[in-house]
């Protein structure tokens, strides 16, 4: 390649570099007057041009370079069948489920117990209490349940959870609450217990939509799948 040649072509990268970072400030600045569960923590370039990913723990969503047009939807690479929307959401809120300290969760093995799911659950959270009922249906599993409680939504789910945990039978109990709400007969908190713990697990972690859920990769989802889509996250494999 002639010398240039070259330096057209490094000009040319350069000006796309800065069109795009022109681009990213543009959206970040427009992000400011998103409600706060769209804002975003991370803007991603997508290999469709003037399309971008903007990201928060909730989710995923897309947004043209203009900043007009808000995208709902997933964009799939057909020749690889990634999911680029869903990749790029997973490289950032992913987490290492092995640091997680487990002895502050219910343990519930299924079956062969060989898949693992890892939740982080608020026992007056409706969206859990369908959760807890779907989890019911799915087998050759190990489930641990982290109990906290999103105080500003439910205050008194802090109190419930450590009753709970106190309980002779914790497993039973939590689960007899969020299926059948059930009352737990114990009503004494005293007990060493883990749930201002999960309350900070919960921080580090940026979980802020109950329920959250991290299979045995890591990877996480907010909310209520269908059983269909909660088989396929929990045997979700790596990304290549």
């Amino acid at each position: 390649m002639k010398k240039s040649q070259i330096l057209i072509s490094i000009f040319v990268s350069l000006l796309c570099n800065q069109m795009s970072l022109a681009n990213t400030e543009s959206i970040k600045n427009m992000a400011q007057s998103f409600p706060l569960k769209m804002k975003p923590e991370f803007i991603d370039k997508t290999p469709i041009d003037n399309i971008y990913i903007l990201s928060n723990p909730r989710g995923s969503f897309l947004i043209d370079a203009s900043s007009r047009y808000l995208i709902q939807g997933d964009i799939i690479d057909l020749k690889t069948d990634l999911n680029i929307t869903e990749a790029v959401y997973q490289s950032h809120y992913s987490i290492n489920p092995k640091q997680l300290p487990v002895a502050q969760a219910f343990k519930e093995i299924k079956g062969n117990g060989k898949r693992l799911l890892y939740v982080f659950s608020d026992p007056d959270c409706p969206a859990c209490q369908l959760l807890q009922s779907e989890l019911e249906d799915v087998d050759d599993i190990t489930i641990y349940t982290f109990p906290f409680a999103l105080t500003h939504l439910h205050p008194t789910a802090v109190e419930t959870a450590k009753k709970i945990w106190c309980s002779k039978e914790p497993l039973k109990v939590w689960k007899s609450y969020l299926i059948e709400q059930q009352k737990p007969q114990n009503n004494s908190m005293s007990c060493i217990n883990p749930i201002d713990k999960n309350m900070e697990l919960a921080k580090l972690h940026k979980i802020a939509l109950t329920p959250t859920i991290f299979n045995s990769l890591g990877h996480r989802i907010s909310g209520v799948p269908d059983l269909n889509q909660l088989e396929e996250f929990i045997n979700t494999k790596k990304y290549d």
